[in-house]
């Protein structure tokens, strides 16, 4: 009898534990979703990160703007009309200067959902259309510095790290010193003057010779564009046009990159799974490049995203010695005019950037590393 009074209870219990089981726990279930697809949810966040972080660069950008202290209507109408409180009313209501800061934010981010970015005051022409214009020169030089970065910069900069403490590796070090501590306006300056003026070997300024037609519009990057139709002149000139703002661009750049690949690949050579390799008789090109630099590898491309970031948005003292109409040229000509509606093109192209090269960057970080898309 007592074990017939047993046996039921006992059923239910499992019974309540089978059906405790089938339930579903929300905790549980997150836990079982991160476990299966953890990159995906990885990747997601990050967008999701990205797109909050786009509405705050335009309230950033066009708080700063507005709060500069010059008035813009003083620049438009100048001297004369600047003086007639009819025409400045006028004008300020034509461009919606006369409402309050918010309404003038809600109305320019409605612009901007519609990718209107709203008229230059300095080109009489939509903002949106100049950036078309002049981002993909930027986009041409910064690309053709940032691959030759890229490959000699990791290198060097792993050639004098396994040559630690000897001669080539303290040759590396003064010259890569010498190349960060250069201010790039001086450099730029001093090139145009040896390399152009007295010596004659690279063209000075433009992208292209006055002589020389562009190439048809495709990309907007001229080296592009003339491969595509098939102007080999056309190609060789522009090349020859990009060498020394190249040049003048990636001395700072790449000395500052084969520094901290030096950094980064000694701290790796450090580890323990290194020395653990090391020990076993691996051959020493097994060792480097599965061991040493795959260890680095994430702060490396860290580095490199903010290298092209910056690459793409910091140019314009390079832009202005060499008259190379990019985004830089275009944003120091706005900020001079108090051009409001392009410097807050500008910068909102520049967060953009920003953005979305960290975005790239996770997501290369998180294939990379199995341990960034765990946490």
């Amino acid at each position: 009898m007592t074990a017939q009074a047993v046996s039921p209870a006992a059923g239910n219990m499992q019974k309540g534990r089978k059906g405790g089981s089938t339930q579903s726990d929300p905790s549980d279930f997150r836990r079982r979703t991160r476990a299966r697809h953890p990159l995906a949810l990885y990747i997601g966040k990050r967008f999701v990160i990205s797109v909050f972080l786009v509405f705050g660069v335009t309230l950033v950008t066009f708080v700063l703007t507005n709060l500069v202290p010059a008035d813009p209507v003083n620049s438009i109408l100048g001297e004369q009309e600047a003086n007639d409180p009819a025409a400045v009313a006028r004008t300020r209501a034509e461009l919606g200067l006369d409402k309050p800061l918010w309404e003038q934010y809600w109305l320019y981010l409605v612009r901007l959902l519609h990718g209107d970015f709203g008229e230059s005051f300095l080109t009489k022409t939509p903002v949106l259309d100049d950036l078309r214009r002049v981002v993909p020169a930027t986009l041409e030089l910064g690309g053709f510095v940032f691959i030759f970065t890229i490959i000699f910069g990791v290198l060097i900069g792993l050639y004098a790290a396994l040559r630690h403490r000897r001669f080539a590796d303290q040759l590396i070090r003064v010259l890569s010193l010498g190349g960060v501590s250069v201010p790039t306006f001086w450099l730029g300056a001093m090139g145009y003057y040896f390399l152009f003026y007295e010596l004659g070997i690279f063209p000075g300024s433009g992208r292209l010779d006055s002589r020389i037609a562009p190439p048809p519009n495709v990309t907007g990057l001229y080296t592009i564009d003339s491969l595509i139709a098939g102007d080999w002149p056309t190609f060789v000139n522009a090349l020859w046009h990009l060498c020394l703002p190249a040049l003048v661009l990636a001395t700072a750049n790449l000395s500052s990159l084969m520094r901290f690949v030096r950094s980064a690949v000694l701290e790796s050579m450090n580890q323990d799974y290194v020395l653990a390799a090391r020990a076993k008789g691996l051959p020493s090109h097994k060792v480097v490049f599965g061991y040493i630099l795959r260890g680095a590898a994430v702060p490396i491309l860290n580095r490199t995203g903010l290298l092209f970031a910056g690459l793409v948005t910091g140019s314009v003292l390079t832009e202005s010695i060499f008259a190379w109409n990019g985004l830089g040229q275009y944003a120091f000509k706005a900020t001079m005019a108090l051009d409001l509606q392009g410097i807050m093109g500008v910068g909102i192209v520049i967060g953009i950037v920003y953005i979305m090269v960290n975005f790239l960057v996770d997501i290369v970080t998180g294939f990379v590393d199995q341990r960034v898309r765990i946490q």
